[in-house]
C-alpha cells in the first residue's frame, strides 16, 4: 500500500541528485566517513581482533574500515591505537636488517617483531591504567634511550642502521648486576633479537583494561610480481603479528589490523598462510539490497547522509529515474547499467556517481546524464586497473593496445593472437620469459579487462567468482567498463 502524503509533507523530501555528497576517493582523512559508513558483518569482530587480516581488492573499503575503527576509539580514555604504513618505507634497509642464519621469510621475522613490539611499547607507555609501574618505567626508558622522537617506523630503522643493529639496554635486564649491585645506571648495547626477548618479558608482566590497535595499511608501496625478497617481507610481516598477538594475547588486549590487496596476498606462497584462513576477511561485494556487502545499501547510505528522501530504504529510486524509457535494450535500470560498468567495487559506483554529479543538471538522475558521464568514468576506470596490473604484467598497456586495434568488443583467441604478434614488445616478452599468449589473456582476465562469454551467449568475469578459471576457448568479451575509453562496441 502506498503512504499519502501532504503537499506540505512531500516539500520536506528532496529528491535532486545533484545535492548529494559523495566523499572524496580515498577513504583516509574523509571526515563525514561516519555519516555514511556501511558496517561489514565481521565488523564488530575485527574491534574484538577475532579477524585480524582484511583482503580485497583496490577500492573495496579496505582502508574505509580502519578509519572508521580509527574514529570509534580516537580520543576515548581506554583505547589506544597506532597506524603504521610502508609508504616511503626503506624496505632496502629492512632488508639489509635479515637473520642470514634462518631461511625464506624467518629471517625477516625478528626484524619485523622488533618494530611491532617498539610501536605497542609506546602506546603501553602513554597508557595511564597499566599497572606494574616498573616495567614501565623501563619500557619508557628503553625507548627514550634508543627512539627518542617517537616517529615510528622510519626512525627505528634508521636509528638500528646507524648503530648496526644494536639497542642500548640496561645490564638488570639481561639479569647482571655491577660490584656496588647498582645496574640501573649500566648500559650495554645488544642485538635488536636480544631486546625482542627482553621487550616481551617486560610487556607480560604489564596489566591492563585497555585495549591496543595496531594497523598496518598501504603495503602495496613499490609492489612487484618479479620482487620475490619483497614476497618474503610480507609473509614474514604476516608471521610476526601473528606470534605477537598469539603471545601476548593472554596479558594485553592487542588487536592487530592488518590490510592487503587481494592481488599481492594471492602472489604470497607460503603453507602458514592457511593457518590464518579464520582470522581473514575476504572483502567481496554484490549489488542486491539487503544482503552482505551490498553496495546498494552503500549507495543509500550516501544518498541518506545528505538528502531527506520520501523512502530511506529505496533512497536511490527516490533521486533517479532508474527504469528511464531511453535506457537501450535490454538492460533494465540505470543501476544495471552503472554497476556493470564497475569491478562491483565502492570506489567504483561512487566515482561513476560523482562523475554524474558533475554535469549541471537538477532533480532526478536520468540515463542522458549517465551516458554523459561514461567517457570520463571509463577514462577513470582504466586507469584503476593500471595502477593493479602494471605489477604483474610489465606489457599490460600493449596488450590492451592490441585489444583497442582489434576494434571488437568480442574476439576469439586466433583473432586477438593476431594481433599481438604485429606488436614487437610482446614477442619479445613472451620469448623471453617462455610465455604463451594465453598467458598474458589469463592476467587480464584475473584482473577483469575481460571475461568468458560462453556459447550460449553468458559472460563470465573472474571478479564475479573469485574462483573462475580462464578458459581460451571460448570466445573473449571486454569489461563494458572500458568500452568507451577502447571507443569500441560493447557486447
Amino acid at each position: 500500500m502506498y503512504k499519502r502524503y501532504s503537499k506540505e509533507n512531500k516539500q520536506r523530501f528532496q529528491s535532486n541528485f545533484w545535492d548529494i555528497y559523495w566523499g572524496p576517493d580515498e577513504a583516509k582523512g574523509d571526515d563525514k566517513l561516519n555519516s555514511y559508513f556501511i558496517e561489514i558483518p565481521e565488523y564488530n569482530k575485527i574491534k574484538t581482533g577475532e579477524y585480524r587480516y582484511i583482503i580485497g581488492r583496490k577500492g573495496t573499503g579496505k582502508t574505509a574500515i580502519i578509519e572508521r575503527l580509527k574514529s570509534d576509539i580516537h580520543g576515548k580514555y581506554n583505547f589506544f591505537y597506532k597506524y603504521m604504513s610502508l609508504k616511503s618505507f626503506p624496505i632496502q634497509s629492512l632488508r639489509g636488517m635479515k637473520d642470514k642464519s634462518q631461511g625464506d621469510k624467518s629471517q625477516f621475522v625478528p626484524i619485523w617483531t622488533f618494530l611491532v613490539l617498539i610501536e605497542l611499547s609506546k602506546l603501553i607507555i602513554q597508557d595511564q591504567m597499566a599497572e606494574s609501574s616498573d616495567d614501565i618505567i623501563d619500557l619508557s626508558q628503553f625507548i627514550k634511550s634508543n627512539f627518542p622522537s617517537n616517529l615510528g617506523f622510519h626512525e627505528t630503522i634508521k636509528s638500528l642502521e646507524s648503530s648496526e643493529n644494536k639497542v642500548s639496554i640496561f645490564t638488570k635486564w639481561l639479569g647482571l648486576e655491577d660490584k656496588t649491585g647498582n645496574s640501573k645506571e649500566i648500559l650495554t648495547q645488544v642485538h635488536f633479537q636480544k631486546a625482542n626477548e627482553i621487550l616481551f618479558e617486560l610487556i607480560k608482566r604489564i596489566n591492563s583494561k585497555c585495549t591496543y590497535y595496531l594497523f598496518f595499511d598501504e603495503l602495496d608501496e613499490g609492489y612487484s610480481i618479479g620482487d620475490k625478497g619483497l614476497n618474503l617481507l610480507l609473509l614474514a610481516l604476516f608471521r610476526a603479528i601473528e606470534n605477537i598477538y598469539l603471545e601476548l594475547k593472554h596479558q594485553l588486549k592487542i588487536r592487530p589490523v592488518l590490510a592487503l590487496r587481494s592481488d599481492i596476498f594471492e602472489n604470497l606462497e607460503d603453507n602458514d598462510l592457511n593457518k590464518l584462513d579464520d582470522f581473514i576477511i575476504n572483502l567481496r561485494w554484490t549489488t542486491e539490497s539487503k544482503s552482505k556487502y551490498s553496495l546498494l545499501d552503500l549507495i543509500n547510505a550516501r544518498i541518506n547522509a545528505s538528502l531527506k528522501v520520501q523512502d530511506p530504504d529505496n533512497a536511490w529510486e527516490c533521486v533517479s529515474f532508474n527504469r528511464d524509457e531511453t535506457l537501450p535494450y535490454p538492460v533494465k535500470s540505470i543501476w544495471d547499467f552503472m554497476y556493470n560498468r564497475t569491478f562491483e567495487r565502492p570506489r567504483d559506483i561512487v566515482k561513476f556517481m560523482k562523475i554524474c554529479g558533475k554535469f549541471n543538471y537538477r532533480g532526478k538522475l536520468g540515463f542522458q546524464a549517465v551516458k554523459t558521464a561514461e567517457i570520463q568514468y571509463s577514462e577513470w576506470f582504466y586507469k584503476e586497473f593500471r595502477d593493479e596490473i602494471q605489477s604483474h604484467l610489465s606489457i599490460w598497456q600493449e596488450a590492451t593496445q592490441s585489444i583497442i586495434k582489434l576494434g571488437k568488443g568480442v574476439f576469439t583467441l586466433d583473432e586477438i593472437k593476431f594481433e599481438m604478434d604485429k606488436d614487437s614488445a610482446i614477442k619479445t616478452h613472451l620469448t623471453s620469459n617462455n610465455k604463451s599468449h594465453v598467458d598474458i589473456l589469463e592476467v587480464l582476465f584475473n584482473f577483469g579487462l575481460i571475461g568468458n562469454l560462453s556459447d550460449s551467449n553468458r559472460w563470465f568475469f573472474k571478479y564475479k567468482d573469485h574462483n573462475l578459471p580462464f578458459n581460451p576457448d571460448h570466445k573473449m568479451l571486454v569489461h563494458f567498463g572500458f568500452t568507451r575509453k577502447f571507443r569500441i562496441r560493447p557486447y
